[in-house]
Parts: structure tokens; sequence; C-alpha cells
């Protein structure tokens, strides 16, 4: 009977420790899996900022314009954001490339002087309600628009008839 109750503790403090271990191990590898998504994020916020701060250097030839409508809370833009940033890279020569942060008051208000100042404004105002959205103008004129595509090729079509 004793070593039925010295039988039964040693498995009890046993199954405790693996409980432990992989209850420890578990918040471990939560805790990295956290830390590589925020600097995965961090590293995004930094290429957008960057992008933002291109956009009105870049605006001033005649090259068709990629217009982007975006924000931080809207989940199809993260979905988007990867895909454009993939073909602007081989585009950012021949497209002008604008994005339009509609995620608060404040980048709204910077936002719209922007679209004003880039002679953008009716675009702004017809689609800054409509995030996620990605449009080909030429001309003034929106020749392309799409919202939620996460389509390349759809994008690599598009840009390209633009610049034909």
């Amino acid at each position: 009977m004793k070593s039925n109750k010295k039988l039964f503790a040693l498995l009890f403090v046993a199954i405790f420790t693996l409980f432990s271990f992989s209850t420890s191990s578990a918040q471990d590898s939560m805790k990295k899996d956290d830390a590589m998504k925020k600097d995965a994020m961090m590293k995004d916020e930094a290429m957008k900022k960057d992008a933002m701060m291109k956009d009105d250097a870049m605006m001033d030839d005649k090259r068709p314009i990629v217009a982007i409508i975006a924000a931080d809370w809207c989940p199809y833009c993260k979905r988007v954001d990867p895909v454009i940033n993939d073909v602007r890279s081989s585009y950012s020569e021949k497209l002008n490339f604008v994005v339009f942060d509609v995620t608060d008051d404040a980048t709204k208000a910077a936002s719209k002087a922007k679209a004003e100042k880039l002679g953008l404004s009716e675009f702004y105002n017809d689609f800054n309600g409509k995030t996620s959205t990605v449009a080909v103008l030429k001309d003034q004129k929106v020749v392309y628009k799409t919202s939620n595509n996460v389509k390349r090729e759809d994008y690599v079509k598009a840009f390209d008839k633009a610049l034909n």
C-alpha cells in the first residue's frame, strides 16, 4: 500500500514537472513569435513611412500614378500591402506611387492635404473611405481600380497597360 502511494506521488510529481516544462516552452515560443511579429511590423512601418516620404518627391513628372488608400487597422490592407510592395519594386522607376493613409483623423488630414497638393483631390474624396483600394490614374483619370486584391498578376497587367 505504501509503495502504491509512493508510486502515485512520484507519478504526480513527474506529470506536474512535464506539464510545467511544456507550459514554459510554449510561453517561450509565443514570446519569440511575438518578437518576430513586432520586428516584421516595425520593418513594414519603416517601409511605409519611407515610401510615403518619397511620394511627394516623385510626383513631378507625367508618369501614371498608383494611388493606394490604406489604414493600419484594415485587415485587407495588411494582406494587400506585401503584394503591392513586391510589385512596386519592379515599377518604382516607371510609375508614381502614392499612399493615402486614412488610419485616423490626423493621417486623413495629412492625406487630404497631400491629395490636394498632387491634384488628386477628386480621387481622394471618392475613395478615402474604401481602404485597401489600389487605383492606377493616367492623366488624372482612373484607368484601373481594385480593392482587397492580393493577385500580383492583376497589378502587373494593370501597370503594364497604363505604361503603354
